[in-house]
């Protein structure tokens, strides 16, 4: 008999013993008649074996399973063909079952010739059929069920209809039910966590509540970590923490991951190394509560991208660092407490205590204990307008003070002394001092604009006060080179003629003018290096700017831009803010600066993040009107970073045509934006921080001064202007 099979037509000798008797039918001498090929779907037509005229009549026959890979018998090129046995099934009775009725009754009447016709089938169909005889009641097909028994009776083949399923993409759940990647999500973790078992026994990523950082910790202590190996680390970790966060939005600010303790103590970070540890930290939003970095090879360069984690966020990156057994020195402990000085995040508001704390720094080497160590730490403290906390008790305040670091272990020398502490807020509205304007040359009596002013200056650097109105663009066309030529007098009348003009005046002039008849600052003569310009401000916006004198002065400051200078800036802006401080992280777009003049804020951009805190609340006389002033710490430097900044967040700066309201106030010259303080390390690597209060920038100081103080820390006597 013929089956189908997984490989296609069989021919099937059935394991029942045939009866001694049987006639056996004769050799076919060709092949099967009528085979044809239609779509994809064999048939079988019109078989008609004729048994000779002893035969029996037929019986009925049984369906038997074919062996497993049996094959076509062939001898001498004949087909045989077998009959099964003359007895007809057996069909056993199910414990507790009735008797099974019989699936068909054997013709009263012997037949000679008996006609088999094999129903179509479809090839992709897996369920085998039975051939059917003549009976009383039609063609009947038989289903052999998956349990031995035989199932009951259902329609041939030929006359079903065959439903084809829908067929429905793997990617996509079943209809009403939500896809479940939890799985996925947990072997991804696996997985990573397999790559570096021993670091994944240190560093452990545990749930938290709702709403609530996920709890880290990561205890790398005395692990032999070297730069490569750290960067190794950073690379590993990084995608740890994407695993956890995978919808983590790049203009969140939101903390993602706390620890109690991240320790990293022991081992030979240096300054690659630590580079790479504190960006991981910045992108991530990890905070923690202590910050173990004793005993590695980190030196000035490197803590300035300690500095930089510490500092990149309204809320205290750690509570407590660890310094100690490193290669820095006393001019790298002077940056650090130049920029936690004025710093939003700092001193940290303590909950329990009710009061402010400042940051806990352990930096206990000889090196930095040492007496000039000392001299050198208190007059950066009254040149930076803060102070220092020393002993195991340190101080609190219920008050917001200058006082941003604790140097513990520390005790005050013998004639040693540090400033008392003072308002958060005071050096913004201290006094000029040598940024306070001068007066014009003789002969200037009504100048459009003031002089810059160099609040700053060694052999190689300078730091120069820009007053609005003064153009930082490169090659100006209306400087002349012969101007470094001239005398001092006649170099005097050219600036009061740059104070004059109605445009704005070229920076690049003046400092031509001021550093460009002394022979050893030649790149002040070379407008191909923007004559020592290594940064730029707005023609509105006021602030010190760095300028190389020298070329190895130049090409330093360009590397302290890239390597990142502290900036603070001050700015009124419209409205009022809920809360006193915070952040924005939103991705600054200058791709279209060129044609529009103007920035966007959008996915497509730069990463930006501004930390500002609410200074001070005012009102226009006339109480229609309300205003802030907001310190802002620039951790990035994009282009019109801050107006574009407080436009998103609602509060655009006041008197900006571009990203405010289009209308500049009557008491309000220009845009109030003027960057107040500028850090850095010189040539010498010495550590620089230099201020420009608000009083250095008059017009600012009276426009301030025509409001109504109404609220902030403006009313705590920290000498800011207002009625």
């Amino acid at each position: 008999m013929l089956c189908n099979s997984a490989t296609g037509v069989k021919k099937v000798v059935p394991k029942t013993a045939p009866v001694p008797d049987t006639p056996r039918a004769p050799a076919r001498q060709a092949a099967v008649p009528g085979l044809k090929t239609s779509s994809g779907v064999l048939s079988f037509k019109s078989v008609k074996p004729v048994f000779g005229a002893e035969a029996k009549a037929p019986k009925a026959k049984a369906w038997v399973r074919p062996p497993v890979q049996e094959e076509w018998e062939e001898q001498d090129e004949q087909e045989e063909w077998e009959e099964p046995a003359q007895q007809a099934p057996s069909l056993k009775r199910p414990v507790g079952g009735a008797p099974p009725t019989p699936l068909f009754t054997a013709p009263a009447k012997p037949q000679t010739q008996e006609e088999v016709e094999w129903v179509n089938y479809d090839m992709e169909d897996t369920t085998v059929w039975n051939q059917y005889d003549d009976a009383p009641d039609g063609n009947v097909a038989v289903e052999e069920a998956e349990n031995g028994w035989y199932g009951e009776v259902a329609e041939p083949v030929s006359k079903r209809q065959k439903v084809t399923p829908t067929p429905r993409p793997p990617s996509l759940p079943p209809p009403g039910m939500s896809r479940d990647t939890s799985s996925n999500d947990e072997n991804e973790k696996a997985m990573l966590a397999a790559e570096h078992e021993e670091w994944a026994q240190r560093c452990a990523i545990d749930p938290a509540r709702p709403g609530q950082p996920l709890r880290l910790t990561i205890l790398m202590a005395e692990a032999g970590l070297g730069d490569a190996d750290l960067a190794t680390w950073c690379e590993w970790m990084d995608r740890r923490f994407a695993a956890e966060c995978p919808n983590a939005s790049a203009m969140s600010s939101r903390t993602r991951f706390k620890a109690s303790s991240i320790d990293f103590s022991e081992n030979t970070i240096g300054t690659a190394g630590i580079k790479a540890l504190c960006a991981l930290l910045e992108k991530h939003r990890v905070r923690c509560d202590i910050l173990r970095l004793t005993g590695n090879c980190i030196t000035n360069d490197g803590s300035r991208s300690v500095l930089k984690y510490l500092a990149s966020s309204s809320q205290a990156a750690a509570l407590e660092v660890h310094l100690s057994r490193n290669k820095i020195t006393a001019e790298g402990l002077k940056w650090v407490l130049g920029n936690l000085a004025m710093h939003p995040a700092y001193p940290v508001w303590n909950n329990d205590a009710q009061r402010f704390a400042p940051l806990r720094l352990n930096i206990e080497n000889s090196t930095a204990k040492a007496q000039p160590t000392f001299q050198s730490i208190e007059a950066a403290c009254k040149q930076f307008g803060c102070t220092v906390a020393l002993g195991e008790t340190g101080s609190s305040d219920m008050y917001k003070t200058n006082c941003a670091v604790h140097l513990r272990k520390w005790e005050l020398p013998a004639g040693g002394m540090v400033p008392s502490a003072e308002l958060h807020t005071r050096p913004i509205f201290a006094q000029a001092g040598r940024a306070a304007p001068k007066p014009p040359p003789s002969g200037v009596t009504d100048p459009v604009r003031e002089e810059p002013r160099v609040v700053y200056e060694d052999d190689d650097l300078a730091v120069i006060l820009k007053p609005a109105g003064w153009s930082c663009a490169p090659n100006p066309a209306d400087v002349n080179p012969t101007w470094s030529k001239m005398k001092p007098l006649a170099r005097r009348m050219q600036v009061g003629e740059l104070l004059q003009q109605a445009a704005a005046a070229p920076l690049q002039g003046w400092l031509l003018l001021q550093f460009g008849a002394d022979p050893n600052c030649e790149v002040s003569r070379d407008r191909t290096m923007d004559r020592g310009l290594a940064h730029r401000l707005d023609v509105d916006t006021s602030g010190p700017v760095l300028v190389g004198k020298t070329l190895k002065g130049y090409e330093h400051a360009r590397k302290q831009i890239v390597a990142g200078v502290l900036k603070d800036y001050v700015a009124l802006v419209h409205g009022t803010f809920n809360t006193e401080r915070g952040e924005c992280c939103a991705p600054v777009d200058s791709s279209a600066f060129a044609e529009t003049m103007c920035v966007k804020v959008g996915e497509a951009g730069q990463p930006a993040t501004t930390v500002w805190e609410a200074v001070a609340e005012y009102e226009s006389p006339d109480r229609s009107e309300k205003y802030t002033l907001v310190h802002c710490r620039m951790v990035t430097l994009r282009t019109h970073q801050i107006r574009a900044h407080f436009q998103h967040l609602g509060h655009p700066l006041v008197g900006d045509e571009i990203y405010g309201t289009g209308e500049v106030p009557d008491w309000c010259p220009r845009i109030f934006s003027h960057k107040f303080r500028i850090g850095f390390f010189n040539a010498k690597n010495q550590a620089c921080v230099e201020t420009c209060s608000l009083q250095s920038v008059p017009d600012l100081w009276k426009a301030l001064g025509s409001l109504r103080k109404v609220g902030g820390m403006a009313m705590m006597g920290c000498g800011a202007p207002g009625l």
